[in-house]
């Protein structure tokens, strides 16, 4: 069996602001793309044509559509708004500053945003499959996503009922939606994500236990 190439996913940080400003166009037309006609439907030269530069312009950015595909996912997941929205409430100065963030509140977002972008969770799912063989370019990527999955937040503090581990509920709330959205993507006509993940709380957080932290 021939081994696959393997290509360095290039570091977010190592670029000059106008790099990162053409980037986020070819990121921005990709997921236009993606979202109108599947990952399978978008190609390089489509995402040149709607930036207006050449396909070689592209993959200046990207090295391949594998590269692009990751900067897609690490933009989507990594830059997540409602997430991001979400936590920026309770920093110095923001609005629920001294409180601490509910962990059914936060995944209850992010599920949210996930239902109204299948395309983009479809894409994931399907790279981070590929990536479990380390011969794949985008392994160490992924690998990497997957220690932080059980702390999105990078240690931060959460409102939960006394003798509640935080880090363990975070990390087997994110897995149970892990495995949902697999579940959603498969058999999209019989599950509705959002109402599903209801129930899921029901169950990972359950009343009177998590009253008011919820």
């Amino acid at each position: 069996m021939t081994a696959q190439r393997k290509s360095a996913i290039r570091p977010a940080g190592h670029r000059s602001e106008a790099a990162q400003r053409r980037l986020n166009e070819i990121i921005s037309a990709a997921v236009d793309i993606i979202n109108a006609r599947g990952f399978n439907g978008m190609s390089l030269q489509g995402v040149a044509d709607r930036v207006g530069i050449t396909q070689a312009g592209v993959l200046h950015y990207v090295g391949d559509k594998q590269g692009l595909l990751v900067e897609v996912i690490r933009h989507y997941y990594n830059c997540s708004s409602s997430m991001q929205d979400y936590l920026s409430l309770f920093v110095p100065n923001g609005s629920l500053a001294g409180q601490l963030p509910k962990i059914p509140e936060f995944c209850r977002l992010i599920v949210a945003e996930n239902a109204h972008q299948p395309e983009l969770v479809l894409l994931f799912q399907i790279l981070n499959t590929e990536a479990i063989s380390r011969d794949s370019p985008t392994h160490e990527y992924f690998a990497q996503r997957s220690k932080e999955v059980s702390d999105p937040s990078h240690g931060r503090d959460w409102s939960v009922p006394e003798g509640v581990d935080a880090k363990l509920a975070l990390s087997v709330a994110m897995a149970a939606m892990y495995g949902l959205e697999g579940r959603w993507l498969a058999r999209p006509d019989e599950i509705d994500y959002e109402a599903e993940w209801a129930r899921f709380e029901d169950f990972l957080f359950p009343l009177p236990q998590w009253e008011g932290y919820r």
